[in-house]
């Protein structure tokens, strides 16, 4: 039952180490090309990452979506000293002190058909403190200082302190709630409580009439631009001037409705995977807001101007939110992929390039079948004599050595012969551009042998073949081995491993690419003199046991024979060398 369990939970363990084969004693396979590459792409990501992290700590990354929604029967709006501001005149000089004409505000309120009311708004002239304040509740930084001097609002009328203006519905809706601006002659009114003008004389009418030809009535306005895509200050306030309403008293009237919308605006302030929503209603006009008519007036007429500020049966809802610590990690995440996608693409291919030519030198030799191989392996052969026995030149210099200073000069004259005797596949660009060009480009010998060599490597660690390997094996022991041999065999302890330094089997395919190595960084390297002596103690025992002629050994000579077939025949050659040298030197001595 246990074991079910545990079974069970086995199949279900979703951190399973892969399991994969090592390349130098190492998992991974790296290339000082591919170390230079990382560092300088993390420089430059990380002075891409350094700016998108900024920007998420200082919220200047932002997302929004609107949408506009319509309603026959629009919301309450409310209009007052905090968000918005109007400015009315006739177009004349000194219109607070001598009007050509009576400018009024009501608000106007109709529940259905049968309660009606009038409220008047008072106006009083402009101060420019009035304009100010509105942007500092509204928490923008910007004032209307110029524009206020240069026009000279102080002559023109705003509603009173502390007023209120009301906007709800449609004509259809049950309660419907509207300003009223009128233009009309103008009356000297004696109520303090309402603006009190001295009416201009007709005459002063008369001549600016001649002089322009109409009247002109105009209504400035604290108007609000939204523009959700800014992360900060998202919201801008202006003085929109675009309302002029050109009349000529009983001759020519106008009728306009101007219409203001609703933004609903939601700012999510967090950063993080969770809502810290404020909401924000502004109030603003569009310029497609606005109906205009042109009637031709009457001579009954004693209004010249009638202007309706209404609710608009639109509003804007607009959500915005800044970046979030998850839309970063995924922005950065995905920008590290297409990185290393792009560039990774050629560095790998490097690296696997460079790990499949080391891989090659250091299980195969490669060597050309042509004269000019030959004449050089001769010459090679020769150079082994030669240090086996050097010139006469050289014996005063070698003679007079001891013995085992003798050995070193030799055994490091004969590692040098060798590696320049191998050619080893050598890594540049040009076997980069055959690889690249699917061996069409730079088709050269060196070329050539890696092509070989990888189609031997992947040979090699074919599945199939390494099971039919490992069947060999089995098979050979079946073959050396009796079956209680065999029983024997299988029950041998495992390696073991000590705190202690080991004693570890020498390898060719190390030495050589160790010595390829260091003969690479500097010829002057100390080579390792304790691989040379074991060595040539190994042949020296192997040879013994050959020449022995104890018939309990007659199995062991044929290994031994064979095995001193199968070792490199200049490597066999420098062996005996030194074997029968020291033989000569132990008999003069």
């Amino acid at each position: 039952m246990f074991n079910s369990i545990q079974k069970g939970l086995q199949r279900i363990d979703i951190f399973g180490q892969t399991i994969t084969l090592n390349m130098n004693k190492n998992a991974n396979y790296t290339t000082s090309f591919g170390g230079c590459s990382s560092i300088m792409i993390i420089c430059l990501l990380s002075l891409i990452f350094y700016s998108n992290i900024a920007d998420f700590f200082t919220k200047a990354n932002v997302y929004y979506n609107s949408q506009t929604v319509f309603s026959n029967d629009p919301n309450y709006m409310k209009m007052n000293d905090n968000n918005s501001m109007f400015a009315l005149s006739i177009d004349q000089s000194n219109f607070t002190d001598f009007p050509f004409f009576n400018i009024t505000m009501e608000q106007k309120s109709l529940n259905g058909t049968i309660k009606k009311s009038t409220i008047q708004i008072p106006l009083e002239p402009c101060t420019l403190d009035r304009f100010n304040n509105v942007v500092e509740q509204q928490d923008i930084d910007t004032n209307f200082n110029d524009s206020f001097n240069y026009l000279g609002m102080k002559q023109w009328l705003c509603p009173k302190i502390n007023y209120s203006l009301e906007l709800q519905g449609t004509y259809s809706s049950e309660t419907f709630k509207f300003i009223k601006i009128i233009v009309s002659d103008c009356q000297n009114k004696s109520n303090s409580t309402y603006w009190n003008p001295v009416c201009a004389n007709e005459d002063q009418k008369q001549l600016y009439l001649n002089t322009y030809g109409q009247f002109k009535l105009q209504v400035f306005q604290i108007n609000t631009m939204v523009n959700p895509q800014k992360a900060q200050n998202y919201k801008t306030m202006y003085l929109d001037s675009d309302m002029y309403f050109s009349f000529v008293p009983n001759k020519l009237s106008r009728l306009a409705n101007v219409y203001y919308r609703s933004y609903l605006v939601n700012n999510d302030q967090s950063l993080l995977p969770y809502e810290d929503i404020q909401r924000e209603e502004i109030i603003v006009r569009k310029a497609e807001d606005f109906r205009d008519l042109t009637e031709l007036g009457r001579d009954t007429d004693d209004i010249y101007a009638t202007i309706y500020l209404r609710r608009s049966p639109f509003s804007e809802i607009i959500d915005r939110n800044y970046q979030k610590l998850g839309d970063l990690l995924s922005y950065l995440g995905g920008f590290m992929q297409i990185f290393r996608v792009i560039f990774g693409f050629f560095i790998a291919f490097y690296n696997r390039t460079s790990m499949l030519i080391e891989l090659a030198n250091r299980l195969y030799d490669f060597k050309e079948v042509t004269n000019r191989s030959y004449v050089r392996k001769c010459a090679f052969t020769q150079n082994i004599g030669v240090i086996a026995t050097p010139p006469d030149e050289m014996n005063t210099s070698i003679k007079n050595l001891p013995n085992n200073d003798l050995q070193k000069v030799e055994w490091k004259q004969f590692i040098y012969k060798l590696v320049e005797r191998s050619q080893p596949i050598k890594l540049n660009l040009k076997i980069l551009i055959n690889e690249l060009s699917c061996g069409y480009f730079f088709n050269n010998t060196n070329s050539q042998f890696f092509t070989k060599a990888l189609i031997k490597i992947n040979n090699e660690l074919d599945l199939h073949n390494i099971l039919h390997q490992l069947q060999e094996v089995s098979k050979l022991k079946s073959v050396l081995l009796q079956k209680p041999q065999q029983i024997l065999f299988n029950f041998t302890p495992k390696p073991i491993i000590t705190l202690n330094q080991e004693n570890n089997v020498p390898s060719r395919i190390e030495l050589d690419y160790q010595n390829r190595q260091s003969y690479i960084r500097n010829k002057e390297d100390t080579l390792n003199e304790e691989l040379f002596t074991q060595l040539q103690d190994a042949y020296k025992t192997v040879i013994e046991e050959m020449e022995n002629n104890e018939n309990n050994l007659i199995c062991q000579k044929t290994i031994n024979s064979k095995l001193i077939k199968q070792i490199d025949n200049e490597l066999g050659k420098f062996l005996k060398k030194r074997r029968l040298s020291c033989l000569n030197q132990e008999e003069i001595s």
